[in-house]
């Protein structure tokens, strides 16, 4: 189960929402630049430049070994971070986080999505409130009965 925040500016059509996955992001390791740019992502860019100089930098002052460690963590921590970097993204563009949604896979959450919000039972979440509803919400929790939980506490609630 996938869990999505949903997030528009407040005169979108339902058309133009933008729905962001929590989670690891998978082209963000495998392709950091092109993932950077096709989400706009303009700061995050520069960053990106500078996490390159300071791989390279690592290279000739601690040798190889150094600089492949750093490049391995950083991007493992980039595409660990790379949705919620574009959530920030998002809401500095003035995008405000409409909601969450969960499914197997996107069209599922968004289908699930629409239902709710077409009946009027989507309210506007507040900061941070969408994708914890979403990872822990009873459709998710009822869907997912049939899978194994890992770990000491199998009830999100606690």
């Amino acid at each position: 189960m996938k869990a999505f925040t949903i997030h528009a500016r407040p005169d979108d059509a339902p058309e133009r929402f933008t729905f962001v996955k929590d989670g690891f992001s998978w082209p963000a390791l495998f392709v950091p630049l092109l993932w950077i740019l096709w989400h706009r992502l303009w700061l995050t860019l520069l960053f990106f430049v500078v996490f390159v100089l300071v791989v390279a930098w690592t290279g000739r002052l601690a040798g190889e070994d150094a600089a492949a460690w750093v490049a391995i963590l950083g991007a493992l921590l980039f595409a660990l971070e790379a949705n919620n970097i574009r959530r920030l993204s998002l809401e500095s563009r003035g995008f405000d986080e409409m909601g969450f949604a969960s499914g197997r896979d996107l069209d599922e959450a968004e289908l699930r999505f629409f239902d709710r919000w077409a009946a009027g039972a989507v309210a506007p979440a507040t900061k941070g409130e969408a994708i914890s509803r979403a990872a822990y919400s009873p459709q998710a929790r009822a869907h997912g009965a049939d899978e194994p939980i890992l770990g000491l506490f199998p009830e999100p609630e606690r």
